[in-house]
């Protein structure tokens, strides 16, 4: 994304000014979670430049299907235009800017502006534009195309008008995860928004701790060990050191049964200095469950390469944007989009396997629309009491520390690194 050079010098200024007083171990300044400008130079430096999944290729599977993916100020046209090809366009008509495609989602033969009649092939190429002056090019107005990757059936976009972060180099070592739970193959089962009034980073700072999860989220402590949340609960590095360790023999007993059953072991845990901070952890649920549902009994087939249940599941995090949680027989896929300073998208897609015939959707869906109806309505809380005059940063529990990770990790976007001299 580019910005005029008296705003980029103007959104530096503001970050700089604020990073300066953010403290290590505290939250942020009230400014971050609720000024424009820092909106903006989020836009530009950290949302603008980042892989994010808009979706997943079970909803373009023919030609000419297409959906649109809003991220601030930008509609992205993502539609198939044959059976190997899905590209991805700025919905942006080259005549006098109109939007092409008003409807979120549909099959097409071409794409066609409703306000002159302009039309494109599903490959981006001008096709028709009527009474045009004689040395007017349709081969130089075609549509502007947004940098696409399809990776094991996840569809990553890229908004930055330079060449972006490799994209081998920042999710290749993830391919043996996503290949053992068939995510290439799978199939949506179910969708489900969640808009919520309050600011991106509030958003992902909720989603990386698990320190409310006891308070907040009966339906989700339901499903998983009292000992596995606090240790494990948003991440290898979210618990209190004290904690890991002592479930962590728990943890070396279950990987060894579930790599008998074919399960790839590993762990991914990205530091401040990544480019898109990664997660990667893989524990039990509940003693006794299948699977993350309602009773814990499995709601469709086994996913991918499964040989059998091994009462386990994956969180894996893409970035702060994207989330995914994949348990024995279906996933959750969490797309957290920021629209404007104080409003982000959360949507939620349900997989299950491409060859699923029945499925429960009822029991499977519980646990996560629960808890993130619960989720939005904390978040929305916590931008609304931030607001206050009297809001001001407060200390982090040993139970938050990848929301302090997140924090230096974002920081550092702006060159700013946030160290132990902060405290």
């Amino acid at each position: 994304m580019s910005v005029s050079s008296a705003d980029a010098v103007n959104e530096s200024a503001v970050i700089e000014q604020l990073a300066a007083k953010t403290r290590l171990g505290y939250s942020l300044d009230q400014k971050f979670y609720c000024d424009d400008a820092v909106f903006a130079a989020d836009m530009d430096r950290v949302v603008g430049r980042k892989w994010l999944v808009a979706g997943h290729v079970d909803r373009v599977r023919g030609k000419g299907d297409y959906f649109l993916y809003k991220v601030g100020n930008e509609s992205i046209i993502i539609v198939r235009s044959d059976e190997s090809t899905i590209n991805a366009f700025y919905n942006v008509c080259r005549h006098r800017g109109s939007l092409i495609c008003t409807k979120p989602e549909g099959r097409v033969a071409r794409l066609t502006c409703g306000y002159h009649a302009w039309s494109y092939g599903l490959d981006g190429a001008l096709l028709a534009a009527r009474l045009m002056p004689a040395d007017f090019s349709k081969q130089d107005n075609g549509l502007h195309r947004c940098h696409i990757r399809v990776f094991h059936g996840f569809i990553f976009i890229n908004l930055s008008d330079e060449p972006p972060v490799d994209f081998d180099a920042a999710f290749g070592e993830l391919a043996p995860y996503l290949d053992f739970h068939g995510f290439a193959d799978a199939k949506i089962a179910y969708c489900q928004s969640y808009p919520t009034t309050a600011n991106w980073k509030l958003i992902v700072e909720n989603f990386v701790e698990c320190y409310h999860c006891a308070p907040a989220h009966p339906e989700f402590c339901s499903m998983h060990p009292p000992e596995a949340l606090i240790a494990f609960g948003a991440g290898p590095s979210s618990g209190p050191a004290e904690a890991v360790e002592k479930y962590l023999p728990t943890v070396r007993a279950w990987e060894a049964r579930a790599a008998s059953l074919g399960r790839p072991i590993g762990t991914v845990d990205d530091g401040p200095e990544s480019s898109h901070l990664r997660l990667l952890l893989q524990r039990t649920i509940r003693e006794g469950y299948e699977t993350e549902s309602q009773d814990g009994r499995p709601v469709s087939k086994l996913m991918g390469k499964r040989l059998d249940f091994d009462q386990g599941r994956m969180y894996l995090s893409f970035s702060p944007f994207t989330q995914l949680v994949a348990t024995n027989d279906f996933a959750v896929l969490f797309l957290f989009t920021p629209r404007s300073t104080m409003h982000t998208d959360v949507d939620l897609f349900w997989l299950v396997d491409g060859k699923a015939t029945e499925v429960d959707v009822k029991r499977m869906i519980w646990g996560w629309d629960e808890t993130t109806k619960e989720d939005k309505e904390i978040t929305e809380n916590n931008q609304a009491g931030i607001l206050s005059k009297h809001y001001q940063p407060g200390r982090y529990s040993e139970h938050e520390r990848r929301v302090v990770t997140f924090q230096q990790w974002y920081l550092a976007q702006f060159g700013h690194r946030l160290s132990d001299a902060h405290v």
